[in-house]
């Protein structure tokens, strides 16, 4: 049998079988023709930096799958990883500190679901992102900045993503503090080392970091041990916030370091549901941002108003034309279901070539309404995420 698309919708036959866990999915028939898998392949993709890493323009962020935003079965958390490498996605992020390593575990089902199918191509291509500097039981009880640490959370990383290559393609330290990097960088014993280490065996292709701090990740992109191949910035640059682009987009140019976007939507708040809705969903609940959602209650009304697909607006300026002036390679966002990662591709689609011209004209009209507001917009107002006091 052959799949089916009729009026853009796909048909699967009803003998396709879905098991879990170690044998998470298995068809009686070879999933995808490779003419099928060319005709979804269609996301655009740039160069990460000086990586050679081709990725799609837009990356699937595991935290959602870790169950941060609220409870997603095992089932579904893969189904919503394999439905992304489906549509074209080729880059995934995630933590060991998304869920306590559930997120990785499962990231790693779903690619292994779909290893050795000579019909999917996706996943010899595929570029999975994880992080190390977070407390928790991958450190081994080692320090997450030592080098120590660095390689016994690697080892964990490595074990539940269990990709087929063997290796991990890029390992970032995540969410460090300027005391944080003091130990990172210490003389033999920091975690700098640890990098230097797999880079050198050719366990990772490429190092970097991703915190929100500006002055942190200055200083790990201009520190002498050039590991700063990546950086992702976070909530950093979106259609209301946008401090990224004064000094870490032109240093990040200047040393030719590939840039991903962390929070093109916002943590929800542009994702066209109704942002007091989207701030009551898991850690968000926790937050009290009440200028900002606001802000981002009257930008959806606008785009209502408009009748625009707000989130096709800020992938289009996050990811798409907009996110071409800025050195972004690919933007990522955050899915918990397969139903999600359509509607993002949706829209991405929407906003970047089937209705280019429209959202090109709205992204003028939303500068001449909220540009100022959204320069003058007081920075004590927006969410800033501290580790110490939330627990993902």
């Amino acid at each position: 049998p052959q799949l089916m698309v009729v009026h853009g919708q796909i048909s699967i036959p009803k003998n396709m079988i879905f098991l879990s866990r170690n044998v998470l999915i298995k068809f009686s028939y070879s999933y995808f023709t490779a003419a099928f898998r060319r005709r979804l392949s269609t996301l655009p993709s740039r160069v990460l930096g000086n990586t050679g890493i081709e990725t799609s323009i837009i990356g699937l962020g595991g935290v959602g799958i870790g169950e941060v935003y609220g409870k997603v079965s095992e089932g579904e958390a893969v189904d919503c990883v394999i439905r992304a490498l489906e549509l074209g996605i080729n880059l995934i992020d995630t933590s060991p500190n998304y869920g306590n390593g559930r997120s990785e575990e499962r990231i790693g089902l779903a690619v292994n679901a779909l290893a050795g199918k000579s019909s999917f191509t996706a996943t010899t291509s595929t570029t999975i992102i994880t992080k190390c500097g977070d407390n928790g039981p991958q450190n081994n009880g080692h320090s997450p900045f030592s080098k120590d640490g660095v390689h016994s959370s690697f080892k964990r990383s490595l074990k539940l993503l269990n990709p087929p290559s063997g290796t991990i393609d890029v390992l970032l330290l995540h969410d460090p503090s300027q005391e944080d990097l003091d130990e990172f960088f210490s003389p033999e014993t920091g975690g700098y080392v640890a990098f230097q280490e797999l880079r050198a065996d050719k366990s990772i292709r490429a190092t970097g970091i991703g915190v929100r701090e500006h002055d942190v990740l200055l200083r790990f992109m201009e520190h002498t041990t050039n590991l700063a191949d990546i950086i992702i910035t976070v909530n950093d640059w979106n259609l209301i916030r946008r401090y990224a682009e004064t000094e870490l987009f032109p240093a990040a140019t200047r040393m030719n370091i590939g840039v991903l976007n962390g929070g093109p939507l916002y943590m929800g708040l542009l994702s066209g549901v109704d942002p007091e809705k989207s701030f009551r969903q898991g850690v968000k609940s926790l937050l009290e941002v009440p200028t900002l959602v606001k802000l981002a209650r009257r930008v959806k009304s606008w785009s209502d108003e408009q009748n625009l697909d707000l989130r096709a607006l800020a992938l289009h300026f996050a990811a798409g034309p907009g996110s071409m002036s800025p050195p972004i390679a690919g933007a990522l966002l955050g899915a918990r279901f397969a139903s999600e990662v359509e509607e993002l591709i949706g829209s991405l689609l929407l906003g970047c070539e089937k209705e280019l011209e429209k959202y090109t004209q709205a992204a003028k009209d939303f500068e001449e309404t909220f540009g100022a507001e959204i320069r003058q917009f007081n920075p004590e107002s927006h969410f800033y995420y501290d580790k110490s006091k939330i627990d993902l």
